[in-house]
């Protein structure tokens, strides 16, 4: 709101409570962000408040877009008297309340523009991950390698080995280094049925055929997410089922081989230099007719990370041909 060429501030501080430690929620929330903060004056102080091991990484990517504080989450007021009481002015933040489906059929970004600034993004270049901050040094000296994510929080996100297998194969014999990136520890907690549940994390690469793993460089446990980036974003390419790792992905030039099952990419695209498509090829499985559940649902009140069927057939039916055609499309 503008008069006389000056903006109106009602405080003189906003807080941006990144309450999910999922990472892709966190990631996704950051383009709304460095919206708000290109359209006020730098007279309004922005906290971003995010878990402490997620802080540097978003002091890291969010550097080029402004001014920020970064704030340990863990020490937020989680009652609004105890806000009150610390003068900590207005808060939003990156998700609904209890277990309100407000998810399923938006993307991230546009979930996020709406909790936290209350707006909807006008275009793809609005909607884009925030992707200006630098690279750091390369760590892994092979000339040519391609990223495995292979941790996923629910049976419906888990990248089988029957599936990266061939892939990896594939990677070996064209001269690309497999590099397994994953965590054993998942901070991030969902609610299901009403209760505060702990995530699992799963992981297949211990079906991986041995010959295929013993070539394969192992980066699990090894990184920081900060380090995690850069290694992302020296990849020859990142292939992978819909993940935070692979969002991280998102905020580098990388190539990118994108599966998904309950979602369709119209619901989970990755927008990089106002494009959907910018060096992202995206895979959905063959012939089922229950593919993009999430998407295709109006109303229900299944959880999430749920199949209705019971039996996660998405990610039975991704074919390795389709990640390999799309390794080859995007020039590999």
């Amino acid at each position: 709101m503008y008069r006389d060429k000056k903006q109106i501030l009602s405080t003189e501080v906003h807080n941006f409570a990144l309450n999910h430690a999922a990472l892709g929620d966190m990631l996704t929330s950051l383009p709304a962000i460095a919206f708000a903060r290109k359209f006020y004056v730098p007279q309004l102080k922005m906290r971003v408040w995010v878990p402490p091991w997620q802080m540097d990484l978003v002091a890291h990517l969010l550097k080029p877009y402004g001014e920020f504080e970064i704030r340990n989450f863990l020490e937020f007021p989680a009652k609004h008297e105890d806000r009150k009481k610390a003068d900590l002015g207005p808060v939003s933040y990156n998700a609904a309340i209890f277990d309100q489906h407000t998810r399923c059929r938006v993307h991230m970004v546009d979930y996020a523009f709406n909790f936290l600034i209350n707006a909807r993004p006008e275009n793809m270049e609005q909607r884009s991950y925030v992707t200006a901050a630098p690279l750091g040094e390369r760590t892994l000296w092979r000339t040519k390698y391609v990223v495995f994510p292979v941790g996923a929080t629910s049976d419906n996100k888990l990248f089988k080995a029957s599936v990266m297998g061939p892939i990896m194969q594939w990677c070996l014999d064209n001269d690309y280094t497999p590099v397994i990136v994953g965590t054993k520890t998942s901070h991030t907690h969902t609610q299901i049925d009403g209760e505060l549940t702990p995530v699992v994390l799963r992981d297949q690469t211990a079906l991986l055929p041995k010959d295929v793993f013993d070539c394969c460089i192992d980066m699990r446990e090894k990184t920081t997410l900060l380090e995690l980036r850069d290694l992302l974003g020296h990849a020859n390419a990142v292939v992978g089922v819909d993940g935070g790792t692979l969002h991280l992905a998102g905020t580098t030039d990388v190539p990118i081989v994108f599966a998904s099952g309950t979602t369709l990419p119209k619901h989970r695209y990755i927008a990089r230099h106002g494009s959907h498509n910018y060096r992202v090829r995206y895979v959905g499985p063959r012939d089922l007719e229950c593919y993009g559940c999430q998407s295709n649902w109006p109303l229900t009140t299944l959880h999430f990370t749920r199949c209705a069927y019971g039996d996660n057939a998405c990610m039975d039916l991704l074919h390795p041909d389709d990640f390999i055609n799309g390794l080859k499309e995007l020039g590999l």
